[in-house]
């Protein structure tokens, strides 16, 4: 299994995301072949030099790394499953690059080997204007032997790439888990765009005070991931109960300017299951104990 110059590589999803993906391969002097649903979407990339097929089941026969990308793992499993039955996957890597459930993954991963192809999954970890940047990551995890063969194509899409291990269910938690907590601190940064907003505090100041807490939050998951891991929540910087306090008070100011507080909301329900729990005078990492399941 190995691949050398520019190769050819067929991607089936050509919405905001896989039409980017095909145009970056594209650019990179690759051979490309596409496929969508809606022919339509692929006017622009056939005239960059794209081949559109009219099946599926051509496209994969075109390539032996294949992209796919649509809007769920369910999408691309109902186009895999549609496939001609007599259809052998031998010597190809399908890469799917959809979101969905660890259930999802199994199931689609089944069906690829059936036909004995090399299934990978992958989670995207920016949106479509940051791929091929440097560093930009893709999560993948399968098939190890496919992976590596087809690595200096994939690093085209995303520099920063990394690959989880042969499990092919390792790659789903992981990218879930990291947008849960992406959209979590997202939703928080709006929370107080819109409080500094009704104080007068225009959005491109408050976007040049926002470093001051990004970088004071990479520290803080430092710190709490090191306590984590050393089951040391001693609390000498600052007690859950300290947290409450002054959280407490952001809370009435946004109350006071009629804005939204959910994300403070949640911070202060989960100090409040550490102080409900006895863990009121240990160090905020607690909290990771406190929300256990």
């Amino acid at each position: 299994m190995s691949t050398s110059g520019k190769s050819s590589v067929s991607v089936l999803g050509l919405g905001a995301m896989g039409g980017v993906l095909a145009r970056t391969l594209l650019q990179s002097g690759h051979a490309v072949t596409i496929w969508n649903r809606s022919p339509e979407r692929a006017t622009t990339l056939v005239q960059e030099g794209a081949s559109l097929v009219r099946s599926a089941n051509e496209a994969i026969e075109a390539s032996n790394l294949i992209i796919i990308c649509m809007i769920d793992k369910a999408a691309s499993e109902d186009v895999l499953s549609r496939l001609d039955p007599l259809l052998d996957m031998h010597g190809k890597t399908i890469v799917n690059m959809s979101t969905g459930t660890v259930d999802d993954v199994q199931r689609i991963a089944s069906l690829v080997e059936h036909r004995n192809g090399f299934y990978i999954d992958a989670g995207i970890m920016c949106y479509p204007k940051d791929i091929g940047g440097q560093h930009t990551t893709i999560l993948y995890s399968g098939n190890s032997d496919a992976y590596h063969s087809h690595e200096h194509i994939l690093k085209r899409l995303a520099g920063n790439s990394k690959f989880l291990g042969s499990d092919p269910t390792a790659c789903t938690p992981a990218y879930l888990a990291l947008y849960a907590f992406y959209f979590g601190a997202f939703a928080a940064w709006l929370e107080g765009a819109v409080l500094a907003s009704c104080a007068g505090i225009s959005i491109q100041d408050f976007k040049a005070l926002s470093p001051i807490m990004s970088d004071m939050l990479v520290d803080g998951i430092n710190t709490a991931a090191d306590r984590i891991a050393a089951s040391n929540y001693s609390g000498e910087q600052a007690s859950v109960d300290v947290h409450v306090a002054g959280q407490e008070v952001v809370l009435e100011a946004l109350q006071g300017a009629n804005a939204p507080h959910a994300s403070t909301d949640a911070y202060l329900t989960y100090c409040r299951l550490a102080q409900a729990a006895g863990m009121g005078e240990l160090d905020i990492a607690s909290l990771f104990k406190a929300m256990q399941p």
